[in-house]
This record gives C-alpha cells, sequence and structure tokens, in this order.
C-alpha cells in the first residue's frame, strides 16, 4: 500500500496511525514535467516535500511532484527497481548495493546526515551505553541492508566487540511498532529515526543510549553520510532537465523549512504532539538536512563502504562503484 501527494486531491503524508493533510487542489500545467518520488513513511524528507509541493515550488522550476509513501525501505527500492517511481529516498549503501549487483540505480543528490539515528531503551532500564546490548535482542527500522542497520554493526563491532546479526538478535520492524515492542520486552533497545526517535524522546519513555553519527564521526574523524535521492539510470538519461529542475526546487524547499519553523505543525499534530516536541523535532531535522553534494563528501563514503564490507563480508559492497554516483544534477550557483 502507498499514500499519494499530488495535485488532484489532498496532500497525504502517513504520520503515526492517521495522515496528514493539507489542501493542493490546482491542476498541473502542461508544460509541468511530473516526477514520481517514493519515499518512506514518517521521514524527515516529508516536511520538505509537504512545502515544495504546497508552496509550488516545484512548479516553479517547471515540475509536478507526486509523492507515494511505503512502509519500509525495501519496499521503496522495490518501487525505484521496478520504476514504479522515478526518484526515491533512501540510505546510500543500499543503492551502491544494488549498482554493484547489477540494478542500474544512481543516487544524485544528498537529503540527511543522519544525525538522528539513535539506539533507544526505555527509561527504567539498566542498559547505559550500548556496550550493555551485548547479547540482547536489538531492533532496527532499517532493514538488514539498511544504511543505518549498517552503521550500528560498524560501530558495535568496531567499538564495543560484538555484532547483534552475529547472534541473531538483530530484530527489524518499522519505526512506529519498535516502541511498542520494547514496551512488551521483546526488544531491550531500538534503532531508530526522527519523526518516530523524536516523539519517543519527548514523551520521557525512552532515552538514548547512543548517537551513531556522532560516535562514528568522533572514533573516524570524518562527518558520517546517511541518505540523499536515486533515480533509475535511464530515466536520469532520459530526463535530464527535470532532474536538475527537482534539486533546485529541493534546495528552496530546505531553504524554506529552515526559514519557516511554523511548517512544522500540521506534521507535529498529525504525531498527537505540539510545543516541545515541534520545537524538538524541528531542531533536529534543520541540523540533518545537507545540501553538500561533492567529491569530498564521496570519498567519506567511500571510506565507510570499506568499514561496511569488513562488518557484512563478502558479497557486501565489494566494489565501491563510482558509477552509482553522480554530481551531474548538482544546481551550478547563480
Amino acid at each position: 500500500m502507498t499514500e499519494k501527494i499530488d495535485r488532484r486531491g489532498m496532500l497525504r503524508l502517513a504520520a503515526g496511525a492517521g495522515l496528514m493533510a493539507a489542501s493542493g487542489s490546482s491542476v498541473r500545467a502542461a508544460s509541468d514535467a511530473p516526477i514520481v518520488l517514493g519515499g518512506l513513511n514518517q521521514s524527515l524528507t516529508g516536511i520538505a516535500i509537504q512545502v515544495m509541493v504546497n508552496q509550488k515550488i516545484d512548479r516553479k522550476y517547471g515540475v509536478a511532484v507526486e509523492y507515494r509513501t511505503y512502509p519500509t525501505l525495501d519496499a521503496v527500492f522495490n518501487a525505484l527497481r521496478g520504476q514504479q517511481v522515478d526518484v526515491t529516498s533512501g540510505g546510500w549503501t543500499a543503492t551502491a548495493q544494488f549498482r554493484e549487483k547489477g540494478f542500474p540505480l544512481l543516487m544524485f543528490f544528498p537529503i540527511g546526515r543522519g544525525n538522528s539515528l539513535e539506539v533507544l531503551v526505555p527509561k527504567d532500564s539498566p542498559y547505559k551505553t550500548l556496550a550493555d546490548l551485548k547479547g540482547k535482542r536489538i531492533g532496527s527500522y532499517a532493514g538488514a541492508a539498511g544504511t543505518a542497520t549498517v552503521l550500528m554493526r560498524v560501530i558495535t563491532r568496531k567499538y564495543f566487540g560484538y555484532d547483534p546479526a552475529d547472534s541473531g538478535n538483530l530484530q527489524f520492524a518499522s519505526n512506529a511498532l519498535l516502541p511498542t515492542l520494547m514496551d512488551k520486552g521483546d526488544l531491550a533497545g531500538a534503532l531508530m529515526a526522527d519523526p518516530v526517535c523524536a516523539k519517543a524522546l519527548v514523551s520521557e519513555k525512552y532515552r538514548s543510549i547512543g548517537n551513531l553519527p556522532e560516535i562514528y564521526t568522533k572514533e573516524v574523524g570524518s562527518e558520517f553520510f546517511w541518505i540523499g535521492y536515486s533515480t533509475n539510470e535511464a530515466f536520469a538519461k532520459k530526463n535530464p532537465e527535470t532532474l536538475r529542475s527537482f534539486t533546485k526546487a529541493w534546495v528552496e524547499a530546505v531553504a524554506y523549512v529552515r526559514a519557516n519553523p511554523d511548517v512544522y505543525d500540521s506534521y507535529v499534530k498529525a504525531l498527537g504532539f505540539e510545543g516541545k516536541l515541534a520545537t524538538f523535532l524541528r531542531d533536529r531535522v534543520n541540523d540533518d538536512y545537507t545540501l553538500q553534494w561533492d567529491q569530498a563528501r564521496i570519498d567519506n563514503m567511500r571510506q565507510f563502504a570499506e568499514f561496511a564490507r569488513s562488518v557484512m563480508g563478502p558479497g557486501y559492497l565489494d566494489k565501491f562503484l563510482p558509477e552509482a554516483f553522480t554530481l551531474d544534477f548538482v544546481p551550478k550557483a547563480t
């Protein structure tokens, strides 16, 4: 099942148990190039996409975005591989791995650094650090090959002496379900991402025992990169100007979000929280968005790929293929 954003009806973004809706009823101009964008339910991408659509920033650059959300990252990438969507947001390691296995996916612009990727435990849990979760059951929202999951495994293996996947203690579930599984005692801790992670922290029922990108930067000395926009190579070759226009619209949408904190209001209300959560989420998301897409960033990704390969073993990012990433659609400075 997917949810769609288009101008024929209501803007819909899955958030918690309900849907966030905002008006958007204008008809697409004949000159606007359509682009179907797939993403994960309850992701930080949705905030700027909502702004892009509602404020008609996409139309300003001659594109018309239709947004479809999916419950899992596997579903997102399957939709891209099957050409059900033109562009997806997701972890860069998944794009690189699919490319290595012969699927012509291509990452062309960044979204987030991953600063909100945290391992949470119940407030009254005895566990204080990631070291305490050795031998315990840990959940992850990101799937077995998700970039966030791989980051957690790299960190626990290299710096805490264990890999939860080795003992069968690594479990996967949707972001929204992970707190429930911790409440039931099925999980000792869980790797989560915003906005659900922010909601859990503000509720004060859970606490963080490890911000993964912070640990990575401290130990490695370079900034971690998390998610970006990917497309099929065939779509990129056929529609280069559409992708250039999309990236321009995305850059302006992120700037709008950062300059207008009230855009978070409807998003947070859909989660069932106001006030403190709105401020907390806004600051975290604004800090996480990144527009840096250059060779230096790709070189840092190559370094992480080497770490990931040492943990995941043969068959995972055996080669870091340069053709999985392109700088061709970075907006030119004016």
